[in-house]
């Protein structure tokens, strides 16, 4: 009997596999150039001296690669308190995201209310207002207060910024937690903040860190907030801004570089460290059911 008829469309699946295979890994390749040459050539400026940026033709590995850039950073532009004080604004800012957001993502699930209601629909709209709008009225209020340039007055800012899009993942996946394990938790005796932080705390762990990655980068990367409401309190953000210059066309490439990879590197750490749960997060807390 002759097998070769019924071969045919084997070979013709395997060979579309293959062919699907590799139009799949060329556009993974592709897309991964795009988006890490930037990087690259950001991290190669930092490490290569100025008199050699500029030479034709161009090398894309430093001929003579130093770290004299970061040296200055630490020495001459104070990056050292830049970092101190971005960390201590970002670590109160995540933690006061994380605290009350799951709070108000818990009361907007599971309680139906009309006011409750009203107060999570208020808190969206107002993420959809740009900062800059508000920002006079803001600075006024906060200098009343005595908040401008101050520690609690930035953690404040930042927070409030960060709070729409944590409620909002946070109440979508508080919505799939099936109610039936809050009801034995409370057979077996535990009270509100038992049930909160014992039992719904622990199944938010995907949701947390995919919001704790993404308001980390927010946080990193707001320029407008420090600049406007804050004069001696420098964070990584508006370390840019103050690289000196001899003169408005002489723009220092090399120390611009070194401090947009001080900025990338813990942003390039912290999603390391939590990137398992990123898709897990942002499917369980962005689908309904």
């Amino acid at each position: 009997m002759n097998m070769a008829p019924a071969l045919q469309p084997r070979r013709h699946l395997a060979r579309g596999k293959v062919i699907v295979g590799i139009i799949r890994w060329s556009l993974t390749a592709l897309i991964c150039f795009i988006i890490l040459f930037p990087l690259w050539w950001i991290f190669i400026s930092s490490i290569t001296p100025a008199s050699e940026l500029y030479t034709s033709p161009i090398h894309y590995l430093p001929l003579n690669p130093t770290f004299e850039n970061y040296a200055r950073a630490l020495s001459d532009m104070g990056i050292a308190s830049k970092v101190k004080n971005t960390f201590i604004i970002t670590g109160f800012a995540l933690g006061g995201s994380i605290l009350f957001g799951m709070m108000a993502a818990y009361a907007f699930a599971r309680f139906d209310r009309k006011g409750i209601k009203i107060a999570y629909l208020a808190l969206l709209f107002s993420s959809l207002i740009p900062g800059i709008v508000t920002a006079r009225t803001t600075y006024d209020f906060y200098r009343t207060l005595g908040l401008i340039d101050t520690y609690p007055g930035l953690i404040v800012l930042y927070t409030s910024a960060l709070m729409p899009f944590s409620v909002l993942i946070l109440m979508n996946f508080v919505q799939q937690v099936p109610y039936t394990i809050e009801e034995a938790a409370e057979v077996d005796g535990a009270n509100f903040l038992q049930k909160l932080f014992l039992i719904i705390l622990p199944l938010m762990t995907p949701a947390i860190a995919t919001i704790a990655i993404i308001n980390f980068i927010t946080c990193l990367n707001d320029l407008f907030t420090p600049l406007f409401f804050a004069n001696r309190i420098d964070v990584l953000s508006v370390g840019i801004t103050t690289v000196p210059r001899k003169n408005t066309y002489d723009v220092p490439w090399d120390m611009i570089s070194t401090i947009g990879c001080i900025i990338i590197l813990p942003i390039i750490i912290f999603v390391l460290c939590f990137e398992k749960k990123i898709m897990e997060g942002i499917m369980a807390g962005g689908v309904k059911q």
